[in-house]
């Protein structure tokens, strides 16, 4: 593995960094009255062209950290920065353009517009940032042929592969050309050789866009080719991964079918 203090290839500027988190912790009330504190005290920086992997056991908020971390969910205190610019404290109407332009999603389910053909659901984050249309679809056909799906624009989604359906979600999650791409569990859903591809797709737009990435996996190949990888437990983040995570690992890829 990795070293979790490794530096990323593409040194931090003397700027803004693309994301980051400040002191993060989410609290939920459970349904005896009980408050059960998720994340305690979360801290993260991602630098330009950086990719870090979440790790850690089911349960512990992963996918709530990163929730907060895209501005899908609001903490309980603590603040979120992307490229600089807080958003805790903005209106929905804010965020969401937060979102759309400077964000880019990637879940397990790629969560593709069934009634969209690749090609609509790739422009539609384009048309609703105010791109026109035939803008919108250049860039959309752009991205489609840079992901490996060229001639697969005009197809819904369930005329898709599974790997096919992840690299559409990819290329929408690229449309606006976002300062931070996060990804939840991008290949949980699919087979061990389209897990590949899917990685080595990943880590290659990274290398020809210099998009920072945060990966939360139990996938622990693409955890390895992170620049840094930490763990979430005890609601903080920690450069000192457990050595049992490798196991961890496996036993929940095995979980999942993959």
């Amino acid at each position: 593995m990795n070293s979790p203090t490794a530096q990323a290839p593409h040194p931090v500027s003397g700027g803004p960094a693309p994301l980051e988190a400040k002191d993060l912790r989410k609290h939920f009330m459970s349904g005896d009255g009980s408050e059960l504190r998720i994340l305690q005290g979360v801290d993260l920086r991602v630098g330009p062209g950086e990719v870090v992997a979440i790790v850690g056991a089911s349960g512990v908020g992963k996918s709530t950290l990163l929730h907060l971390l895209g501005a899908l969910d609001r903490p309980t205190a603590g603040e979120v920065l992307v490229g600089g610019t807080s958003f805790i404290d903005m209106d929905q109407e804010a965020r969401a353009e937060v979102r759309n332009r400077h964000v880019g999603f990637v879940f397990q389910f790629h969560h593709l517009l069934r009634d969209f053909t690749a090609l609509e659901n790739v422009a539609f984050p384009c048309r609703i940032g105010g791109m026109g249309e035939k803008q919108a679809s250049d860039r959309a056909r752009a991205l489609l042929e840079s992901v490996g799906v060229a001639g697969r624009e005009d197809h819904l989604p369930t005329q898709l592969s599974g790997g096919e359906q992840q690299r559409v979600a990819v290329a929408r999650a690229l449309a606006n050309e976002p300062l931070v791409l996060l990804a939840d569990e991008p290949s949980g859903n699919l087979d061990e050789a389209t897990s590949r591809d899917l990685h080595e797709l990943l880590f290659g737009l990274r290398e020809e866009n210099g998009t920072s990435m945060v990966l939360v996996t139990h996938n622990l190949d693409l955890a390895d080719q992170a620049d840094r990888i930490l763990e979430l437990r005890d609601g903080a983040l920690h450069n000192d991964v457990n050595s049992g995570i490798h196991d961890m690992g496996e036993k929940e890829g095995e979980e999942l079918g993959g």
